[in-house]
């Protein structure tokens, strides 16, 4: 018999053998026999010996506490194994079916809790988690809690509501993901001006939180030195000083090891460069940038198939899609896949063109691969890589043959520029609108790119670096969609084609390349908010033709992160005796 034949006879009170007296007074006519297969606490008072009969006829049973509609809830869940799902009463539901030992019920609640999780609720969900034993929920919400934690601190008034203990264990973890401790110190003081008298007390405990010795000696004095807190305390005063010490004149304080004041956070996400070409050979090594040390660490998982170069690569879900590429002798139209969790590789569909020199896109769950050579001939042509069959399909072709291009995905349109198309370098742009299968041409850039990078961030589209024809090019540029103009912005202090380019911690990163004389291994980054670049250490292995990908969120993400976290301290402290002696040999 159907569930929903069932449910029929309860509404109905049909064969109905036994009823729930709520509290409230209602009276919920059910079949045991319905209830005793789904809940292990109604098959046991079910079958309880010592259940009176109530008036003989049927089964009477007293559920005091629980409200008439999470009631019906339970018992529509019961009978159908369907039910609706709300964030007003999710808690309420889990509560009452983990009382009742409804297994699945309460599993779906659980799902529903932690795919609910955002800013502004992710604190009270924590708190949930930890007083009804919900393992899987407390620490789904403290990860998110840590990872999205700025926003929390913007969005969440829960945040400044807790307890020290819990607050401490959030502010003190070493995966708090934040760019600055500037931005930990404030949360601190949010949380101490949230019930001033009573916490202020507390600065020395979480002055100890806030990693200063990671701080630039500007944001230091100006904000925490001579902070009435920390004027008020002597020992936050006596701890400011000795990282004052470590900050002016690198001096290593006993405080400075035992708080962590100086050791960089884990971070959430690592960029990963794979393959390239130096030395006249494709290579086929893999390292990993921990943001938070800004180190760069070798990894030695190499794809078996062999090396490759001038590839693209996408990645999605704790996975890296290798696509096409050049290993010194063959054009590839083969594809593979690095997982990031297991380690391996393992191959996918080709595709229906041999692409070197090739440009890639992700949008809407696809793939893209636009143009690039086949060893013969510029593409034109383009396809895109389903996910569910495994398989390449051909779309629209563009409008322009171009290899050595680059492409990028911003507001649901995949933009491709410059590139080569034979003959010359190009400054030519174009956009696929993927619902309409079409190429248009955009305005032309103001400089001839092959070779170059390209990148969406917040609406924009940034144009970098590349090969004019003449030179390596340092000159970068900004596309606006809206106003449909190109402008110049801050040159790059290297100039370099053939590189990788990724967004992290909202700087934009160009790593390795080729400068016009040698392959390099040296890194710099953009902040689109001041336009400037900066140097950032330099990878291990110098190439160019490599492609790089941003993974977030992996479980295993410290088998890609510096090891020697401790040894920073040292080495900064190093740092700065050198660069205040040669200070002081200037002078």
């Amino acid at each position: 018999m159907s569930q929903t034949k069932f449910d029929k006879f309860r509404n109905g009170n049909i064969f109905s053998d036994a009823s729930l007296h709520l509290s409230c007074g209602t009276i919920l006519p059910i079949h045991r026999v319905v209830l005793g297969a789904k809940s292990k606490y109604f098959e046991a008072l079910f079958t309880n010996p010592i259940q009176p009969d109530g008036n003989g006829k049927n089964h009477e049973y007293l559920i005091p506490g629980i409200r008439k509609e999470i009631m019906e809830k339970i018992l529509q869940y019961l009978y159908t194994e369907e039910i609706d799902l709300s964030f007003d009463e999710i808690f309420e539901l889990l509560t009452i079916s983990d009382y009742f030992l409804i297994d699945d019920l309460t599993e779906k609640c659980r799902d529903f809790i932690i795919n609910s999780l955002n800013p502004e609720n992710c604190v009270k969900i924590l708190l949930f988690g930890e007083s009804r034993f919900h393992r899987n929920i407390m620490e789904s919400a403290l990860k998110y809690i840590l990872r999205n934690f700025l926003q929390v601190m913007a969005l969440c008034s829960d945040l400044n509501n807790l307890d020290f203990e819990h607050f401490y264990k959030i502010v003190s973890s070493d995966l708090l993901n934040v760019k600055d401790e500037l931005s930990v110190w404030n949360a601190c003081l949010n949380w101490i001006n949230n019930s001033q008298d009573d916490r202020k007390k507390l600065i020395h405990h979480l002055l100890q939180l806030v990693r200063m010795g990671l701080m630039n000696i500007e944001d230091f004095r100006v904000h925490i030195e001579h902070h009435p807190f920390i004027v008020g305390c002597s020992e936050a005063q006596l701890l400011v000083e000795k990282v004052l010490k470590f900050l002016i004149n690198a001096e290593l304080s006993h405080e400075i090891l035992q708080y962590k004041l100086a050791l960089p956070r884990l971070p959430h996400e690592v960029i990963f460069t794979l393959g390239g070409w130096s030395e006249g050979s494709a290579k086929m090594e893999i390292e990993t940038y921990d943001t938070r040390a800004d180190r760069w660490i070798r990894i030695k998982n190499e794809d078996p198939f062999g090396p490759r170069a001038y590839h693209g690569s996408i990645a999605i879900g704790g996975k890296i899609y290798c696509i096409g590429g050049f290993n010194g002798r063959e054009y590839f139209n083969n594809c593979r896949i690095f997982d990031t969790v297991t380690r391996e590789w393992y191959p996918m569909a080709p595709m229906n063109v041999r692409r070197c020199y090739v440009s890639v896109a992700l949008l809407d769950g696809y793939i893209y691969a636009l143009g690039g050579y086949d060893g013969s001939v510029r593409q034109r042509s383009c396809e895109k890589y389903d996910f569910k069959t495994n398989q390449w399909t051909m779309i629209a072709q563009m409008n322009a043959q171009r290899s050595d291009a680059c492409a990028c995905v911003v507001d649901g349109k995949i933009y491709i520029l410059g590139g080569f198309n034979g003959q010359e370098c190009m400054n030519t742009a174009e956009v696929y609108d993927s619902i309409n299968n079409v190429w248009t041409l955009l305005p032309q850039m103001i400089q001839r790119r092959s070779g170059l990078k390209c990148i969406g961030y917040q609406g924009k589209i940034y144009a970098i670096g590349g090969f004019n024809g003449l030179v390596r090019l340092k000159h970068c540029e900004l596309y606006n969609p809206v106003s449909e103009q190109w402008i110049s912005i801050a040159q790059m202090i290297n100039p370099r084609s053939n590189f990788a380019i990724e967004i992290i911690d909202d700087m934009i990163f160009a790593m390795a390349g080729f400068n016009g004389t040698f392959t390099i291994a040296d890194v710099e980054c953009y902040v689109p908010e001041t336009d400037e670049w900066m140097m950032a250490t330099s990878m291990n292995v110098v190439r160019s033709a490599l492609t790089a990908n941003i993974i977030r969120n992996t479980p295993n993400i410290q088998d890609y992160l510096y090891p020697c976290r401790a040894e920073l301290i040292e080495e900064r402290r190093q740092m700065s005796v050198e660069l205040s002696d040669n200070e002081n040999e200037q002078e």
